[in-house]
């Protein structure tokens, strides 16, 4: 008869699986809960609702006679990446903070009308801080430096912007190039990169690899790379700090600027007519330095990003604006 199988008409256990057709029991024959509640078996043998997570969280197993939990993933990272300034939101789970940066390069310098091209700028530095989650807040600000700006008139180049996270990680830029002569110096791990120089030897931080006597003084770990001279010095190699910037020259061929591993290369000298002008130097982790300037109307090139310097202008060109920095953020 209809309506007359109830709960207080079957005994429990009676209506067994092959007493039942297939697909026979519906969604609209089953009894309703709570939106978002998953159905498990407990400990006893017997259904039991999961209580609903959040979003984001995964359902997890404790074992044989443990009730499964929605929490939070597990076991993973979380990657923020910054091409451009923003904002880091701190993850739902994780106990170290890798901050990964690379500053800003400066741009190259431009002697409009002058006999003499400007000088490469110095490339961003890079390094590595490892924080604690518990020292950041829940979002931190993150600025990616920026590159120098081109100078397009009669100048020095401009200076790259450091890279920071909130007030706890600081990874510095590179110096702008000379407007005629000295490419400057590429960032430091403590400090940023200096212009370089028409009347004296750049001095940076004490270097851990300091190249010949007369060269351009390297960047030391305490210290920023140093600009070059107009002296024909190659600038100076380091580890830490930023390489120094080549020295210019009015009638030989402009040096090139120095190498680093963690800073940025240090921009290249200019000379004043033909070919023979300094390249940028090198770095293995930081933005390389730009070349310097030579005769013949071309512009400066564009530093690569991240980091990297801008070239030197010509008599009549633009510089090369330096390469915008970068920060990658991993929480584990």
């Amino acid at each position: 008869m209809p309506g007359f199988m109830s709960g207080a008409n079957v005994a429990d256990g009676t209506i067994t699986t092959a007493k039942m057709a297939d697909n026979a029991v519906t969604l609209a024959k089953m009894a309703g809960g709570t939106d978002g509640n998953l159905i498990g078996i407990n400990a006893s043998g017997d259904p039991a609702y999961i209580a609903t997570g959040s979003d984001g969280q995964v359902l997890t197993s404790g074992g044989a006679g443990v009730a499964a939990l929605m929490e939070a993933a597990g076991g993973g990272s979380d990657i923020q990446t910054f091409t451009s300034s923003g904002t880091w939101t701190k993850p739902a789970s994780g106990s170290l903070i890798r901050v990964e940066a690379w500053g800003g390069g400066g741009s190259g310098g431009s002697a409009l009308g002058s006999e003499q091209p400007g000088a490469g700028g110095g490339g961003g530095g890079y390094w590595v801080h490892w924080l604690l989650v518990s020292a950041a807040g829940s979002t931190e600000t993150v600025t990616v430096g920026a590159g120098g700006a081109s100078q397009t008139g009669n100048g020095n180049g401009n200076s790259g912007g450091n890279s920071t996270f909130g007030s706890l990680a600081t990874v510095y830029g590179g110096g702008g190039g000379n407007r005629s002569n000295g490419g400057s110096g590429g960032g430091g791990v403590l400090g940023a990169g200096q212009i370089g120089s028409e009347a004296a030897i750049g001095a940076g931080g004490l270097g851990f690899l300091n190249t010949a006597a007369g060269a351009g003084a390297a960047g030391g770990m305490d210290g920023a790379g140093a600009g070059g001279s107009l002296n024909n010095a190659v600038g100076g190699t380091a580890i830490f700090g930023g390489g120094g910037g080549g020295g210019g020259s009015y009638g030989g061929t402009g040096t090139n600027g120095g190498g680093s591993y963690w800073g940025g290369g240090g921009g290249g000298g200019s000379r004043d007519g033909g070919s023979g002008t300094g390249s940028g130097g090198t770095s293995t982790k930081g933005g390389n330095g730009g070349k310097g300037g030579e005769g013949g109307g071309v512009n400066g090139t564009a530093g690569t990003a991240p980091g990297g310097g801008g070239g030197g202008a010509a008599t009549t060109g633009d510089s090369g604006a330096g390469g915008i920095g970068k920060m990658i953020v991993t929480t584990f």
